[in-house]
């Protein structure tokens, strides 16, 4: 080797001191993305009260505007087939927090809230014990306080944030002496949220809207109503023949007072149905607005967006209203789930499993890597989001028992099976008891009873027995 072949000691080290800064930067670079890869993500949470799954553009309906919803279920994981197991406000929204169904929660009626134990096995509060921020904004509807202990109805000390109020509210509200919109003031109360976020500790932020459900006697003036004038075709089975095929304890029901003058008087039902679209728009826009902030903060990587209803609606279905009945736009609801973490080739896209209310606490907490407690009866759909899913439910039970007291009109009690392709109901306190049996694939309106069908015996007798065992067993 000669003099000009060998290398100068001070170029020697700086090569060396070269090479191990670069080792150090491609170690820092993959310890880096190990733990970007272990951090828990941020969990946003927002539901809508009585929104029906067909109330939502990428739904399929040509007729209402939701384009920010529309927007993340293309992005995400939309299910077709979202059920809940009970169509009431304080019921289901208890079904949420706890996983459970109402016959194991217990909240059967609006007076009476979780008690102190149940809450703390809630995913709000397995999260925050987790080291998870928590906020609550919006409606909680579980307890009245008036009636109750005011922190186990409206559990503010539960959560680190809180803006939760009792079922009823209006959407006009004076704060600091001006008039504010519910709605403008819960988003608000969300963008603070997120913009209190630390990088050292996840959040996970329940949004319960009060959209659309009513009052309708006060909106946004800041947004125009797109549906002024706006044609809304009603469902197919909005006719008097499907009115006059319900039983007669349905259509004196209080699904039957919202709704008989509809037929005679389309202007009113119009008018109705064009609230209530505008009102899921409002939402809608709230969303929008909700999802911006979180990008525009970055927290938008590491944050699974889930949306969802407490229940749907019958906007004229059967010439009914109101929910609470086992028929389909009832009991089902939209919901997506956007997880930016899972890759776009493999987990999103429309998916046909019956997922369930009470899936949606088991859910939030595997994404938090908490193992749900037994008591939860939901299960994990995230395997459903990343295109493995597991062998999953082929029916589930269905139950409302909620009544009212005069002078209102009573809700005629309920319950079912309802698998893939067949619905059975059931009205216990009609005597005698009262069964209706629909071919889901055959009929998807649910348009005819096959009960008393001779043919459909077998089928009827199983869905029977798989009814009472559940209500043994519970």
């Amino acid at each position: 080797m000669t003099a000009d072949d060998r290398v100068h000691p001070r170029i020697l080290r700086r090569s060396i001191t070269v090479g191990l800064a670069v080792s150090l930067a491609v170690w820092l670079s993959y310890a880096s993305m190990l733990q970007a890869a272990e951090r828990r993500p941020n969990i946003l949470f927002m539901f809508t009260d009585d929104q029906p799954g067909n109330c939502l553009g990428v739904m399929g309906n040509e007729h209402i505007l939701t384009p920010n919803l529309d927007r993340l279920a293309r992005r995400g994981t939309l299910f077709d087939n979202a059920f809940v197991t009970t169509a009431i406000c304080c019921s289901n929204r208890a079904c949420i927090l706890t996983g459970q169904h109402m016959y194991r929660h217990g909240i059967k009626e609006f007076k009476t809230p979780l008690s102190a134990a149940a809450f703390d096995q809630t995913y709000p509060v397995l999260l925050r014990q987790s080291g998870y921020r928590t906020g609550y904004l919006g409606k909680f509807a579980i307890g009245n306080p008036d009636l109750n202990e005011p922190d186990l109805c409206l559990p503010a000390s539960k959560f680190d944030d809180w803006y939760g109020f009792p079922q009823s509210i209006n959407f006009r509200q004076t704060i600091d002496g001006k008039t504010r919109h519910l709605t403008t003031v819960m988003t608000e109360r969300a963008i603070d949220f997120l913009r209190a976020t630390t990088p050292e500790q996840p959040f996970c932020l329940t949004v319960a809207f009060k959209e659309p459900h009513g009052p309708f006697n006060y909106f946004d003036p800041s947004l125009p109503n797109a549906y002024e004038g706006a044609i809304i075709p009603p469902p197919p089975t909005f006719t008097q023949r499907d009115w006059d095929s319900q039983p007669e304890f349905i259509r004196a029901s209080l699904n039957g007072d919202g709704s008989s003058s509809w037929l005679n008087d389309h202007e009113a039902y119009l008018k109705a149905v064009r609230t209530f679209y505008r009102t899921v728009t409002r939402a809608d826009t709230a969303v929008g607005e909700i999802l911006t902030e979180l990008a525009r903060l970055n927290l938008d990587d590491n944050t699974v967006v889930i949306f969802s209803s407490d229940h749907g609606s019958l906007l004229g279905d059967h010439g009914l209203s109101g929910k609470w009945l086992m028929y389909e736009n009832s009991i089902r609801v939209p919901l997506i789930i956007y997880d930016p973490r899972v890759d776009s080739k493999i987990g999103t896209g429309r998916r046909d499993e019956m997922v369930l209310s009470i899936d949606l606490a088991p859910t939030i907490l595997a994404l938090a890597g908490v193992e749900p407690p037994d008591s939860m009866q939901g299960e994990n759909v995230m395997p459903i989001v990343q295109q493995q899913p597991p062998e999953w439910r082929t029916h589930f039970y269905y139950e409302h028992i909620y009544d009212t007291n005069p002078p209102r009109s009573p809700i005629a009690k309920s319950e079912g099976i309802r698998t893939r392709r067949w619905k059975y109901i059931r009205y216990p306190d009609v005597d005698p008891v009262y069964e209706q049996l629909f071919d889901l694939k055959a009929d998807p309106l649910e348009r005819k009873n096959l009960a008393s069908i001779a043919e459909h015996a077998v089928v009827l007798s199983q869905l029977r027995t798989q009814c009472d065992e559940v209500r043994r067993l519970r």
